[in-house]
């Protein structure tokens, strides 16, 4: 990859401009270290694992631009100021953008930023004069937010440069996009490993977020089911389960103040009113102009939920009001109708600066991607415990609607569709849609209607080829490679 993205010295990533500091989120910086010199104690190599969870709350990654590509994309979200369609946010959201858009690449940049800090700190763990239990631990996390990147980018993507090591400017002109096939093997390999090397938990407050044993394995399971690999996905899930639990009010997930419980097995920490700041925008950014305790806060309302969205909650449905709202004060006696994204609610310590975490991984995806595996493999009349429809409706009844029955789910296909739509209330917000909506084989279907009843577009731009981003246009033209480096069709 070309410089600005993946030629940039893994080191230099991981010492310049890092804003990790002292614990896991809280490691100052360091400077006038060497590539030879930089990774030589245990504290080094933590130093360095921190800056690949740093590379996490990127705006080019969780910050920012994943619930763009993930969210935005989908039917869950749009954009609230479309600006006649011109804006750059609003080319994804309607299809439409070019090679050259910024969410685009950025999405790809931010992907490999990770993938060359854990690279950086894989290339000499092995070799590292440090204790077992450390050496396995970095590893065993590196392993796994490289794991993690590569989903995301084969999701997104398609083929992509399949890069594990660190590569110098002269090499990385040399990648090619790897086969799909290629890529999730890797991912499995990187996951199952991690599985091995992580703890379970950690006994630490410190060290609360960082990735686990569960971590890799619920991640494993989620690739496996995307992977449609039904029975390897549910003997690794099932090892999961008894570590984690319903937390017994949903809304208590998303609190600024609770980032990590027991229902969270990965979230991308972000923090408040540090200098430098490891807060997120995603108040500014999803909120509207909002009246709250004599303060009159701006907000961009991105990231919005569609009519869809709003209408996709059962009547006693509980995840409704704790996931979004559709009225709010514009001033204190002035009240106005509009939809925003409240998962995340967090006054901000400054402009910018807010403090919810981003959930990835949760115990409650898990028991849902349970279900399916064991669905998509026979379909079962049985509500008992280990049946599909005990794991869906544990989910469900937690949020307070009914249970569904056999009488509610005659065949395997009325329990796949009501996985899907069970998915989209219970992770609203989180990055899932997308992926399900690829996953399901309801792209072009499911985004065409989308497109006509919230746009009003009769003649929808989509085709199958708009279901893979593109290619950044700067990077097929460093590569200049048609072979071996081709665009995606369509662009």
């Amino acid at each position: 990859m070309q410089s600005n993205i993946k030629t940039i010295a893994a080191l230099l990533l991981i010492i310049a401009g890092s804003s990790c500091k002292k614990d896991f989120i809280n490691l100052a910086p360091i400077s006038n270290q060497t590539s030879a010199t930089f990774f030589q104690t245990a504290a080094d190599f933590q130093q360095g694992v921190n800056a690949v969870y740093d590379a996490l709350q990127s705006q080019q990654a969780y910050g920012k631009t994943f619930y763009y590509l993930m969210e935005v994309r989908s039917d869950n979200t749009d954009i609230g100021d479309r600006g006649a369609n011109a804006g750059v946010a609003s080319q994804i959201d309607l299809f439409t953008e070019a090679t050259t858009n910024p969410f685009v690449t950025d999405g790809f940049a931010g992907s490999y930023v990770i993938i060359s800090r854990a690279n950086a700190v894989l290339d000499r763990i092995d070799a590292a004069a440090i204790d077992e239990a450390s050496k396995k631990q970095f590893k065993g996390e590196a392993l796994f937010l490289r794991a993690l990147s590569y989903f995301n980018l084969v999701r997104l993507y398609g083929r992509v440069p399949l890069v594990v090591k660190t590569e110098s400017p002269t090499e990385s002109l040399n990648d090619k996009r790897n086969a799909i096939a290629e890529v999730y093997a890797q991912i499995e390999t990187d996951l199952k490993q991690a599985a091995t090397l992580l703890p379970l938990t950690y006994t630490t407050s410190t060290d609360a977020g960082r990735a686990t044993a569960g971590s890799a394995n619920t991640l494993l399971g989620k690739v496996y089911v995307t992977e449609k690999k039904w029975s390897e996905a549910a003997t690794v899930l099932k090892t999961v389960l008894p570590n984690y639990s319903l937390l017994p009010n949903y809304a208590d997930l998303f609190r600024a103040d609770n980032p990590v419980s027991a229902e969270i097995i990965f979230t991308v920490r972000f923090r408040k009113g540090l200098s430098p700041t490891e807060g997120n925008t995603f108040f500014s950014d999803m909120m509207p102009m909002i009246y709250i305790n004599g303060t009159t806060y701006s907000g961009a309302t991105n990231n919005r939920p569609t009519v869809d969205m709003a209408k996709a909650y059962e009547p006693t449905d509980k995840r409704f009001a704790a996931s979004m709202d559709t009225i709010y004060y514009r001033n204190a006696t002035t009240l106005a109708n509009g939809r925003y994204v409240k998962k995340y609610f967090d006054l901000p310590a400054t402009t910018g600066d807010q403090g919810n975490s981003f959930p990835v991984l949760r115990y409650a995806d898990a028991l849902l991607l349970l279900a399916e595996s064991l669905n998509e493999q026979a379909y079962s009349a049985s509500t008992a415990d280990g049946s599909a429809l005990f794991y869906l409706n544990r989910v469900r009844t937690r949020a307070g609607v009914p249970a569904y029955t056999a009488t509610d789910l005659p065949t395997q296909d009325a329990v796949r569709e009501a996985l899907f739509r069970e998915r989209r209330v219970e992770l609203a917000f989180e990055n899932d849609r997308w992926f399900d909506i690829i996953r399901y084989s309801k792209g072009l279907q499911a985004m065409q209607a989308h497109l006509q009843k919230e746009y009003g577009l009769a003649t929808p731009v989509l085709t199958a080829n708009r279901l893979l981003f593109p290619i950044p246009q700067r990077e097929v033209e460093v590569h200049n490679d048609p072979v071996n480096f081709p665009q995606n069709p369509g662009y």
